[in-house]
């Protein structure tokens, strides 16, 4: 048996099993966070246009309350520490008064999602379009 030869072949393969388990690993754990990212997003972007749909609303209906709620709750579990803290006063001063303001939370949401979608932060406060159906009197 040749060991000169038998040598440098194990090394060179050893090296390439070994880079090749690490390449893996390390794209595996990209695959992993890119899906937690994007799972993140979508409900957060989802939780954004509950709110927006449901809040500044002169009537409320039950699937206007249930999206309500149901926003609220995913901001608790997938939004920013801040995001939480505002998710949570507005539901606490919703629940004393009957009413809370929700622009915070709408902004704080906005301005990470669109950090997180590499957009350009915006200055803008978010306007409210409601359009009722009152005939013309």
């Amino acid at each position: 048996m040749n060991w000169s030869l038998l040598a440098p072949m194990l090394v060179t393969t050893i090296v390439a099993i070994v880079g090749w388990l690490a390449v893996h690993r390390l794209s595996a754990a990209r695959d992993r966070a890119n899906k937690r990212r994007e799972l993140r997003v979508q409900y957060l972007i989802d939780a954004y246009r509950k709110l927006e749909n449901a809040g500044n609303r002169k009537t409320s209906t039950r699937d206007h309350v249930d999206v309500f709620e149901s926003a609220v709750a995913d901001i608790q579990l997938f939004g920013s520490p801040e995001q939480v803290k505002l998710a949570r006063k507005f539901a606490l001063d919703f629940a004393a008064q009957g009413a809370a303001a929700l622009d915070p939370l709408l902004n704080s949401l906005r301005a990470d999602l669109r950090q997180e979608l590499q957009l350009p932060s915006l200055e803008e406060t978010i306007t409210y379009l409601r359009i009722t159906n009152e005939k013309n009197k």
